[in-house]
């Protein structure tokens, strides 16, 4: 029985024209249907990738597609931006459809190069249209680290050290507080050494189940195991052969599973599962945590062998409230990220840039972005104190908090509570990593943690 809910080949190739990616999950976010933008746009082979959850998608994947992993599993109606391997960006949107197959409801994704957008914004004659598109050509996708190197020379001295390392072929270790730009960093050091059309395969290790570690990493032989690919499949470390391998959360590694990729990175060849055949495999290998690794190799939770292996050159990327000289640059660069979606361009007043300056920023440069996010939804063309988040304005209180006056107002203990409770949940999300080990650390369902982060935007 074919595992896609559309009806002959007619609607396949009629969904094959489009030059939007088409990606139908059902209620589980198991993969029905992808057309072929969208194999392409995510460097998944169709065949292969149907039947495959979000979870395993988003590991085999060579775009970047973690922040679109928790929208997804949020399920609700979003949109975000989402950089493919070979360095498109992707404007994607996510809806709810009634009916999939015979699943009862699922999610349709819908991903558009924004060259595509900027090709109709040239052809658009009405002024309206013009308005639409005006931002797509002029602004920059993301901080440039060459622009941002000049403004820090902590981050020059960082760059220049991972980049000679990478044109030595020597391993690279970013450490850092979740939502640093580390990953940023970690495509710029492959660009500097294998070029932007070489592989860049970005691996979530904490997005990869225990049970399907060894079979995504090193993929397995045809009739291996119950379920397997009867052409076999290559793994995530030999889809990387001739650039780059990109370890992200390494410290997540299944303990059982750090064996293997230390034999894998003292030999460079790999073995499939079910197979006895040897493969070599050059690549660059960067990784990249916010945990303490050393103190995990003393608690036995990780191995010694491999933290040397990996950490031949260990980066440290600062968090945002120690990099001040950037925080200007920063802030521009989000602001025309939510211009590209507004008519009317948006900026901040004087008094609400400073304050955000003032704010120490738990979530780091990840949580800036939410917060622009929000007061591009929040003010119309000019952005106010007014429009800050309430965590934002009840640490600035708490700085700026002196005697109480006794005619001060009296606040509602219901949105103090609520503001507290967003402080928590936002901490332990920049401490863990992302809303399931918060949710886990919290004690709470993890549909928690998505329900009120939305709520909170």
């Amino acid at each position: 029985m074919s595992r896609t809910p559309l009806h002959g080949a007619s609607d396949v190739a009629v969904f094959d024209a489009l030059a939007d990616g088409i990606i139908l999950l059902d209620a589980e976010l198991n993969l029905r249907f992808l057309n072929a933008s969208a194999a392409e746009m995510l460097g998944v082979v169709r065949e292969a990738a149907l039947g495959l959850s979000f979870v395993q998608l988003t590991a085999r994947s060579t775009a970047d597609l973690a922040e679109l992993l928790e929208l997804v599993e949020g399920g609700r109606k979003a949109e975000a931006i989402v950089r493919a391997g070979d360095g498109r960006v992707l404007m994607t949107s996510l809806r709810q459809v009634e009916a999939i197959g015979k699943a009862t409801a699922g999610m349709l994704l819908q991903m558009r190069d924004i060259a595509v957008l900027d090709h109709e914004r040239d052809r658009a004659g009405a002024k309206e249209s013009r308005r639409a598109f005006r931002f797509l050509s002029q602004q920059k996708l993301r901080p440039d680290l060459s622009h941002q190197r000049r403004l820090s020379s902590q981050l020059d001295r960082l760059l220049t050290l991972g980049e000679r390392s990478m044109a030595q072929n020597a391993r690279v270790l970013l450490t850092g507080e979740s939502g640093v730009g580390k990953t940023e960093i970690a495509r710029h050091l492959h660009v500097s050494a294998s070029g932007a059309n070489a592989p860049f395969i970005h691996v979530n290790c904490g997005s990869i189940p225990d049970s399907l570690f060894e079979s995504e990493m090193f993929g397995y032989e045809r009739g291996s195991f119950t379920g397997a690919l009867q052409t076999g499949r290559k793994g995530l470390i030999e889809s990387a052969d001739g650039g780059t391998l990109f370890l992200d959360e390494v410290g997540e590694i299944p303990l059982p599973m750090q064996a293997k990729l230390l034999k894998f990175l003292e030999s460079s060849t790999i073995q499939r599962i079910g197979g006895s055949a040897e493969h070599a495999v050059k690549v660059r290998v960067i990784s990249a945590t916010n945990r303490d690794l050393e103190t995990m190799v003393k608690k036995g939770e990780f191995r010694r062998d491999l933290f040397y292996r990996l950490a031949v050159v260990p980066l440290t990327v600062r968090p945002l409230r120690q990099t001040p000289e950037l925080f200007d640059d920063l802030v521009d660069y989000l602001v025309a990220v939510v211009n590209q979606r507004r008519l009317a361009p948006m900026t901040l007043t004087r008094e609400c840039r400073d304050r955000l300056r003032g704010y120490h920023f738990p979530g780091n440069i990840r949580e800036l972005h939410n917060i622009i996010q929000q007061l591009s939804v929040l003010a119309d063309k000019v952005a106010e104190v007014k429009h800050l988040p309430e965590t934002v304005m009840a640490a600035g209180m708490a700085v700026n908090a002196g005697p109480i006056a006794t005619d001060a107002p009296r606040a509602d203990l219901k949105e103090i509570v609520r503001a507290y409770e967003r402080q928590v949940i936002a901490r332990a999300i920049a401490q863990h990593g992302s809303k399931r080990k918060a949710a886990e650390a919290l004690g709470v369902d993890i549909g928690t943690i998505v329900r009120k982060t939305q709520m909170e935007q």
